[in-house]
């Protein structure tokens, strides 16, 4: 039996029962591992995403957008995947929310089997935006330092991670919090490699100090708005700031003067993970998608040290693990963590 989660034209949840499917021509059987449930899934929930899911049961849409799976069996014309390998959606809209499912080849990357679904299900949301902000924005010299605000998220984790990698430092701005808490999440960010770790309220008296002592040439703002602001002031001069997202709301005020563009001479500049994916060629993504695997096979990079929640779901429980996970995640409570759901 396979167990699907839909989405209903009135956008409630719904769990249903049906039978294994068989894959058809050009398609696979893919038994589903992980799933998380990303800010995109709650997107597309909300239906404020463009990209609409692209399969349905019931003519209601199968939802989930990531997640990692292994393939239990080929249909016809199949010839780049295996039953045994391991893959991760290739485009979105795929619906990942299900036990199983049979989907086309080309909807999938094949990726190096990993020691954790876990890691795998995080490779396109968290790892790979990681990875290209380090890589890609600027060339980070060694001694140098990123900031980041949204301190806790999984993507600044991984940030963190791959600057250590060059030699670069990661500054971590967090959100306010009872101080039991403040100084159990700044404990968790610096043994996973943090240079330092600030709340939002202490870096209104640190930007002077951080100019002074640190060359601070990215600032990465997840959060907009008065935060955004904050880690700006921080950088030194032809430093670079990227904008990521609104978690502070849209309708803050970016603090930028007259003297950031033209004395400061910094750049500003937006980012989109799936862009810098998409600029790949299918080898080229496969490659580098190789490459995480084995850095977290060897150790090499580790699961975020804050910030999930695994959910174990079997497939007689209706679907309430899944309706429990999104809730959380819609709530969005200080200190909630991404959830990931563990297919039983």
């Amino acid at each position: 039996m396979s167990t699907i989660i839909t989405q209903a034209p009135d956008r409630t949840l719904r769990c249903h029962s049906s039978e294994t499917p068989s894959p058809g021509e050009g398609e696979v059987l893919v038994k589903v591992l992980a799933s998380p449930v990303n800010q995109l899934d709650l997107l597309v929930l909300a239906g404020k995403y463009p990209v609409q899911p692209k399969h349905k049961y019931s003519d209601e849409s199968i939802v989930g957008y990531d997640g990692v799976g292994e393939v239990v069996s080929c249909g016809p014309g199949v010839t780049t995947l295996a039953p045994g390998d391991s893959v991760i959606p290739s485009q979105f809209g795929v619906g990942t929310w299900r036990s199983q499912a049979a989907v086309k080849a080309t909807m999938l990357q094949k990726i190096s089997t990993p020691k954790a679904a876990e890691f795998a299900c995080l490779l396109r949301m968290a790892v790979g935006p990681g990875y290209f902000l380090v890589e890609e924005i600027r060339n980070l010299k060694p001694g140098e330092y990123i900031i980041q605000n949204a301190g806790t998220s999984a993507v600044a984790q991984y940030v963190t991670q791959f600057a250590n990698r060059r030699g670069v430092g990661a500054i971590h701005v967090i959100r306010d919090r009872p101080d039991a808490d403040v100084e159990a999440v700044k404990q968790s960010l610096l043994s996973l490699g943090a240079a330092e770790v600030f709340t939002e309220s202490e870096m209104a008296d640190k930007v002077a100090t951080l100019k002074q002592s640190k060359r601070i040439t990215l600032a990465l703002d997840s959060v907009y708005g008065a935060s955004g602001s904050t880690i700006l002031a921080t950088l030194a001069d032809e430093g670079t700031f990227v904008h990521m997202g609104f978690l502070g709301g849209v309708n803050g005020k970016l603090q930028l003067g007259p003297q950031d563009l033209f004395g400061r001479r910094l750049t500003l500049r937006g980012f989109r993970g799936s862009a810098h994916m998409a600029a790949r060629t299918p080898e080229e993504q496969g490659k580098l998608l190789d490459f995480w695997v084995d850095l977290f096979n060897k150790d090499q990079l580790k699961l975020p040290a804050l910030g999930l929640s695994f959910v174990d779901w079997t497939t007689s429980d209706g679907g309430e693990a899944v309706f429990g996970a999104v809730k959380r995640a819609q709530e969005a409570k200080l200190g909630q963590r991404k959830q990931v759901l563990l297919f039983k």
